[in-house]
């Protein structure tokens, strides 16, 4: 482990430690019926050359459960819905609740004529699973999440992020990019973190956020500040073993590697390797929660690592 990274681990620690407030609003209710609902194609993932899938990154998350086409499609959210027929993608509806947008794209009817528009609850329909007007679609709903910038700047998110209308051949936004969002504009999140329930996951693409993973984030309204990074929820039926996991996440960087640097060379580095330890320690006291022993093993990898690279005489 390069001493970057494990710096970079200290970073993903001490956020961890504060815990990340919800930016967001949450979905509060099923947008399907649950039976049979799991993920075909994960948020963020490269699908170029992949059969039957558009060329780029996948700016939302298809989903899909044991009805298939025909399935009601309900909003999760309150808030004003717009509804607009989106050349070769079927129909969509807009529902916009504050600082949060969802998307509900591929459907075949809707619950109002075409550019109608009019304020829904939570649990109203919105339309129904059929990519109508669509030339080649498996019946499933994608779903798109998006935040307005003053809140995702707020998340302190490293995860993978596009302005509206960027383009699916556009590059994930860089963290200084996050952090310097237009206040009004939109931007595409994640929206595992915002989903009603975890569900399912049956095509664990490799690049997908935080590695292939069994199950969707846990339920926090807010990307987060570890959303995809190294603290990042693995599933316990995963076949990789503790050790692996923890290999795994030290390959992911959670911040550029200057600044990493420049917080190892503060004079207050002793601050962090303490914190480092009491992570380690309160993690693990009364519990055998995998993801708790994880995070404090690389806690303690980052503890070692400072007292590893302080000056030599300061260690004599």
């Amino acid at each position: 482990m390069s001493r970057v990274s494990a710096t970079v681990f200290g970073l993903a620690i001490l956020s961890l430690s504060h815990g990340s407030a919800s930016a967001g609003t949450c979905l509060s209710v099923d947008i399907m019926k649950p039976s049979g609902q799991r993920v075909s194609s994960p948020y963020g993932v490269n699908r170029t050359g992949r059969p039957g899938a558009s060329a780029g990154y996948h700016q939302g998350m298809d989903i899909v459960n044991s009805e298939g086409a025909g399935t009601k499609i309900f909003s999760g959210s309150a808030g004003n819905v717009l509804f607009r027929h989106f050349n070769g993608g079927g129909i969509i509806a807009d529902v916009t609740s504050g600082d949060t947008k969802y998307l509900y794209l591929h459907m075949n009817t809707t619950s109002l004529p075409e550019g109608g528009s009019a304020s829904i609850a939570a649990g109203d329909q919105v339309g129904t699973m059929g990519c109508k007007g669509m030339k080649v679609c498996a019946p499933h709903l994608h779903l798109g999440a998006l935040l307005k910038g003053s809140a995702l700047a707020a998340t302190g998110t490293n995860g993978r992020v596009w302005k509206i209308y960027s383009g699916k051949g556009a590059s994930p936004l860089t963290a200084d990019a996050i952090k310097s969002a237009a206040p009004q504009a939109w931007y595409y999140v994640n929206p595992e973190p915002f989903l009603p329930r975890q569900i399912p996951i049956s095509n664990k693409n490799p690049d997908m956020a935080g590695g292939p993973r069994d199950m969707t984030l846990p339920k926090t309204c807010s990307p987060g500040p570890n959303e995809g990074a190294a603290s990042e929820t693995v599933s316990k039926s995963d076949t990789q073993s503790q050790q692996q996991s923890i290999a795994s996440a030290a390959e992911k960087a959670s911040g550029s590697e200057d600044h990493a640097v420049k917080v190892a060379n503060q004079p207050n580095r002793s601050l962090y390797i303490e914190i480092a330890r009491i992570n380690a320690t309160e993690l693990t006291a009364n519990t055998f929660d995998y993801d708790a022993q994880m995070d404090a093993a690389l806690a303690q990898l980052v503890a070692l690592y400072a007292l590893d690279t302080r000056p030599a005489e300061v260690r004599r």
